[in-house]
């Protein structure tokens, strides 16, 4: 599907050093849906944050690649990050805000949309 926002082919990852490796990805091919709420569930260390990251263009994937509205998301790093959001679990969300009020924080915080452009796109 050539319209698809996010496609990935044969994605992996590996961290570590020397002889200490961690596949943390390996071989992950999708193309997502125009359109559709997508969820990416699992248990920690699944490859969930990784596989994010390496959507937002902030790792760089050891195989395969990986398309983001389009975009290369290794080559063209900073064009889709000025088209999405990504919002890390740790070091950016406060408890005592609700989610939307969590969104709207990270939002001021890097420029985004202004506030009431982003309460009209609200569903």
């Amino acid at each position: 599907m050539s319209d698809a926002p996010l496609r990935a082919l044969g994605l992996g990852k590996t961290f570590g050093a020397g002889d200490r490796r961690l596949t943390a990805l390996a071989d992950v091919t999708l193309s997502l849906s125009p359109g559709v709420v997508t969820g990416l569930i699992g248990p920690d260390g699944a490859g969930k944050t990784t596989f994010m990251r390496l959507t937002a263009g902030l790792l760089v994937p050891d195989t395969g690649r990986i398309k983001v509205l389009g975009l290369d998301a290794t080559s063209g790093a900073l064009a889709v990050q000025s088209r999405i959001g990504y919002m890390p679990q740790r070091f950016g969300l406060y408890e005592d805000l609700s989610v939307q009020e969590n969104l709207d924080l990270y939002a001021d915080s890097k420029a985004c949309r202004p506030p009431s452009e982003r309460r009209a796109t609200r569903s």
